[in-house]
């Protein structure tokens, strides 16, 4: 997955998404397909231990599939995208609008800035540094919260 800001990010789809996609997986040569250029909601840092503050969520384009079995290490501590993602035949063609109404579920604000920040990256080239500052101050604040709780 391909974030906003340029950084790239492995991530396991969420277990909602997996069915259909192993569907794919199993009749189709092409499966992958459906995912590619997607823009599907991550975490862009740690779940707490305590559940008590989501992560800061933003939007990312789909830049690789790959199958991996559970047991894979390679899969070790991933996190899962969200379940909220939109085909690249779907948002392509859609306003910025109706994509970020759609991926902006019910997140915090914050999260949902970023969102915004991101579906119009993603579809008009537009840069939003003040909103991914502000994301990266929530990632290293949610970073500090999971550090403390896990020791």
């Amino acid at each position: 997955m391909k974030l906003s800001w340029g950084e790239e990010r492995r991530y396991l789809l969420a277990n909602d998404v997996e069915p259909g996609l192993a569907h794919r997986y199993a009749t189709r040569e092409n499966w992958q397909e459906v995912m590619l250029k997607a823009l599907i909601n991550v975490p862009v840092a740690p779940y707490l231990p305590d559940d008590s503050v989501q992560p800061p969520i933003a939007t990312a384009e789909v830049v690789a599939v790959a199958a991996h079995d559970e047991g894979d290490a390679v899969v070790q501590g991933l996190q899962r995208t969200r379940s909220q993602f939109i085909m690249a035949a779907i948002w392509e063609k859609q306003s910025t609008a109706a994509n970020y109404n759609f991926l902006r579920h019910d997140y915090a604000q914050s999260s949902q800035e970023q969102i915004k920040a991101d579906v119009d990256f993603w579809q008009n080239g537009r840069h939003h540094p003040a909103v991914i500052a502000q994301t990266r101050a929530l990632i290293a604040k949610q970073e500090a919260r999971f550090k403390k709780q896990e020791n």
